[in-house]
């Protein structure tokens, strides 16, 4: 193994613009939370952080793609259509024990969406569920509640999506004339 060969720039770019979208996310989370406050922010205020996500998402996107090469044996890869990237395996330099691996590294090879992750979606779907006429995910789900469904029959997953589909139109509605 030649650790030459590994495009050692391109990955600490690729570290650094996956800093920078983590960062520009939370920078939005915070935004749109208001520090607890029940109110909403600026349009303006969120469109303008949403479209700098967009545009990091993009850039990082398009570095994956076609990372810039430097060595002959790379712009020999780029030819042929390969990405510098797909031979690239993730191991440790240095020996590590059970707990670090399952601490420092595991978290980076995972794929699913960490506890944390998962409990915020279930509540943020919980709260639109409450809030819906056929009580959303929570009566299609059959999770017991305080308040049933204002349809009174059983609840479909067709009845959510066009109760969404009417929000949506709703919500453009309102913007369209808001413009």
């Amino acid at each position: 193994f030649d650790s030459k060969s590994l495009p050692i720039a391109q990955l600490e770019l690729l570290k650094f613009k996956a800093n920078q979208i983590i960062e520009s996310i939370q920078t939005l989370q915070r935004t749109i939370d208001v520090g607890g406050q029940n109110a909403m922010p600026a349009w303006p205020d969120i469109l303008s952080k949403y479209n700098v996500i967009l545009s990091q998402t993009h850039s990082f996107s398009q570095s994956l793609s076609s990372p810039q090469v430097q060595s002959q044996l790379g712009q020999a890869q780029a030819r042929l259509g390969s990405s510098v990237y797909e031979k690239i395996a993730l191991h440790p330099s240095v020996g590590m024990t059970d707990a670090q691996l399952d601490n420092d590294l595991i978290p980076l090879l995972r794929n699913q969406q960490t506890t944390d992750v998962l409990n915020m979606e279930t509540a943020t779907v919980r709260r639109l569920a409450e809030c819906m006429a056929t009580r959303g995910a929570i009566a299609t789900n059959g999770v017991q509640t305080n308040q049933p469904p204002a349809t009174g029959g059983r609840v479909t997953h067709e009845d959510v999506l066009h109760e969404c589909e009417e929000i949506r139109s709703a919500h453009d509605h309102r913007v369209e004339r808001a413009v």
